[in-house]
């Protein structure tokens, strides 16, 4: 019995809170940001280095573009890596130091040309600051980067 009205008080609880979290979110989002995107970013364990090689000068709101990335070796960033495997996942924070409260409603896809990284598909649905989770790994070597890109121009 105590088990059932401990978890009714915490549904009844979320219940309560979730509209002003939501509501919180919202007006987060409403305004666009406008930092400069993350232009390169060493693996978090730096044995790879990714760079963000064609992002557009305006990320579009609420429509379709694309990024092209590319691997480096970190001793040498100017040596693209060919043989390097990118995945890429793309969320919004909201204030979240780890981890992420949502991603896109799209699913991207990647093509690879010789080290050289295609996404397209990329899609956001609301405004504000947004992170690429990119997860690459090249021989042995692997690591995830992260890059924040600015959402949106209308």
């Amino acid at each position: 019995m105590q088990k059932k009205l401990a978890s009714f008080i915490a549904v009844i609880m979320i219940a309560s809170i979730a509209p002003a979290m939501a509501q919180t979110m919202q007006m987060q989002d409403m305004a666009p940001a406008t930092f400069a995107p993350t232009r390169q970013a060493y693996t978090t364990n730096h044995a790879l280095l990714v760079k963000l090689l064609e992002v557009p000068s305006s990320i579009p709101y609420e429509k379709y573009f694309t990024l092209r990335f590319g691997v480096y070796d970190p001793s040498h960033p100017n040596v693209l890596l060919s043989t390097a495997q990118l995945q890429i996942y793309a969320g919004m924070r909201h204030g979240m130091k780890t981890g992420f409260a949502h991603g896109m409603q799209s699913s991207p896809k990647v093509a690879d040309r010789n080290g050289t990284f295609t996404i397209s598909g990329m899609y956001f649905h609301m405004n504000g600051p947004w992170t690429l989770k990119v997860t690459v790994s090249n021989g042995s070597k692997q690591g995830v980067a992260y890059f924040q890109l600015p959402c949106c121009s209308h």
